[in-house]
């Protein structure tokens, strides 16, 4: 069953395609939110907040874009609001990544090869100002176009291509730091 016929049937009253539409988007919602509030409670929250904003706003979704798109807008916009909420909401400054040669680039991406790559990627992403590592995410691990990061942050195309440029700069300058600390420790 695709996601029209689940939507249709949700309006419609049957909780049991809710349940399907909320096992397919659950993941992805709670990353967006985790990579914005940085705690692991406050982004369950916020991604229940979510899922009731979207069940909510169903009946007027039309399907004028992508139904993920749309829902992770919401979940954006909720953990921003939730942030915001904490006071903790500031612009996110980035810092100017030194250039990286090619040699440089092979070796971090030579470290990335390695059985335990998941958990360095995990660890890198952590160390990322929030805003580089949501759009890092949406990016490259949920595969969405830059319309599509556009449509749910808000930014504009080229403030997006801004931030994922320096965001995989600060990437790999953080790997690239932690295979200096590798070979150190060898």
């Amino acid at each position: 069953m695709d996601e029209r016929e689940w939507i249709k049937r949700i309006v419609a009253g049957d909780t049991q395609s809710f349940s399907c539409l909320v096992a397919k988007y659950e993941k992805m919602a709670y990353t967006i939110a985790f990579r914005i509030l940085e705690n692991r409670e406050e982004a369950e929250e916020v991604t229940q907040d979510a899922f009731l904003k979207m069940y909510r706003a169903l009946p007027d979704f039309h399907f004028d874009s992508k139904f993920s798109t749309w829902f992770y807008r919401i979940v954006y916009r909720t953990a921003l609001t939730a942030l915001r909420g904490r006071r903790l909401f500031a612009d996110c400054e980035t810092e100017a990544s030194a250039a990286l040669s090619t040699d440089e680039v092979d070796s971090a991406t030579a470290l990335l090869e390695r059985a335990d790559r998941k958990e360095l990627i995990a660890a890198v992403m952590k160390r990322l100002p929030p805003d580089e590592a949501l759009l890092l995410t949406l990016y490259y691990l949920e595969e969405c176009s830059v319309e599509e990061v556009c449509l749910i942050t808000g930014l504009t195309v080229s403030n997006v291509k801004v931030k994922l440029f320096r965001g995989r700069k600060h990437f790999y300058g953080i790997v690239h730091e932690k295979m200096k600390l590798q070979n150190v420790d060898i």
